[in-house]
């Protein structure tokens, strides 16, 4: 027996311990007085009860009944369309796409199996890769470059830290000043809403606060471009360390070899998706021959009608029984 066949058979045994168990559970939980289906508890007829009543109460009742049959005749349509699939295995058709499957598998597995070896060398190749960069990169710290760039690094830092610091405060104080009036304008606003102010109030409040808004924005401009203009400097000397570290030849032949690594690695992927491909166009081909078996077929079609006449029966049900208890509320 191939794979995909002990997979299908195997997957139709699983479905089957599962369909038991829902079955059971189902069924199982319908009381012998008729207070409990689907879900839902009817409620008992009064002690003396209205010919509307007895009526609203024998239609919710043979609902319940219904339900019940049309699920019985689901869990039998299943049982029928696993019993037709299993006999679909022997269909002419079945059996052909099944010996073209295997044959496809003989071809295509040693193929894979080296796909997956050859991704598992590759990940262990990169891996080690990110580990060699890493390595090299510590060690290019010590590079007569790195450390020039270094050195420029600290001093510009000594430099402008004061200055950003400033601006910094500088920007901190615009807050400090404007954002009292931004706050007023916005409780004003929510205020004059809440309390039904006339239109031309409302277009005040928001005037103010938009003015206040724009009077932050505007008083930001200058401490922030002096901010921007502080860091450049830090900025630009960060920037050259990391080049002098790129440019390290250690680090320049760490890097390659995991751009290199990487590459064959996404190459190896696509390898196996195309060793895959044949097996899983063959797989779908078997699926495809038991799906069309006409005992299966029918087994399918039957299963899907009594699915919706059970969804109907359900419906009803609920809608029934909803008119049930809203004409004994109406009777007390």
């Amino acid at each position: 027996m191939s794979n995909t066949v002990r997979r299908f058979v195997d997957t139709l045994e699983s479905r089957k311990l599962m369909s038991a168990s829902f079955h059971n559970f189902i069924f199982g939980g319908f009381g012998h007085d008729g207070g409990h289906g689907d879900g839902a508890y009817i409620p008992p007829l009064p002690a003396t009860p209205t010919s509307v009543d007895t009526a609203a109460y024998a239609l919710v009742t043979g609902d319940q009944t219904t339900v019940s049959n049309d699920r019985t005749a689901v869990w039998n349509d299943k049982q029928a369309l696993e019993t037709a699939e299993q006999a679909a295995l022997t269909d002419p058709t079945v059996v052909t796409a099944q010996g073209n499957l295997t044959s496809v598998e003989a071809t295509q597995q040693p193929l894979i199996q080296t796909d997956w070896t050859n991704i598992q060398t590759d990940r262990t190749n990169v891996w080690n890769d990110y580990q060699a960069l890493q390595t090299a990169q510590q060690a290019a710290l010590s590079d007569p470059a790195v450390v020039t760039a270094q050195a420029n690094l600290t001093s510009v830092l000594a430099t402008q830290q004061p200055l950003i610091q400033n601006d910094w405060a500088a920007i901190k104080a615009v807050y400090v000043a404007d954002e009292p009036a931004i706050f007023a304008a916005q409780y004003q606003l929510r205020y004059d809403t809440r309390t039904g102010a006339l239109s031309s109030v409302i277009a005040t409040d928001q005037a103010t606060l938009t003015a206040a808004q724009t009077q932050l924005t505007t008083d930001l401009v200058t401490p922030q471009a002096n901010l921007a203009t502080d860091e450049a400097p830090v900025q630009t000397a960060q920037a050259a360390v990391q080049a002098a570290i790129n440019a390290d030849p250690g680090v320049v032949t760490a890097q390659a070899n995991l751009t290199a690594d990487q590459a064959l690695l996404a190459a190896a992927k696509t390898q196996l998706q195309t060793d895959e491909a044949p097996v899983q166009t063959a797989e779908a081909a078997v699926q495809s021959a038991i799906n069309a078996d006409a005992g299966v077929v029918a087994a399918q079609t039957q299963l899907t009608n009594d699915q919706a006449a059970l969804a109907a029966a359900n419906t009803q049900f609920q809608t029934d029984l909803a008119a049930y208890i809203a004409d004994l509320q109406a009777g007390i």
